[in-house]
């Protein structure tokens, strides 16, 4: 294989590795641009690893029911 097709295909699956992962960080409520590193470094662990993760969810502080 050509040494340019190569490079190509990397840089291709880093691309790929970005925006699985910003959309994914998105939809579990983390960091887009921690992700999006992540993904550009190592696409494929950080997919697979996004992939495994549970949303973060924020609570409402409490409410006092005695409150008027």
């Amino acid at each position: 294989m050509d040494q340019g097709v190569v490079v190509i295909l990397i840089l291709i699956l880093r691309i790929v590795g970005i925006l699985v992962c910003v959309n994914k960080a998105k939809e579990l409520n983390r960091s887009t641009g921690g992700w999006g590193f992540f993904g550009f470094i190592s696409p494929i662990l950080a997919m697979i690893w996004i992939h495994c993760m549970k949303p973060v969810t924020t609570w409402d502080k409490n409410v006092d029911i005695n409150e008027k």
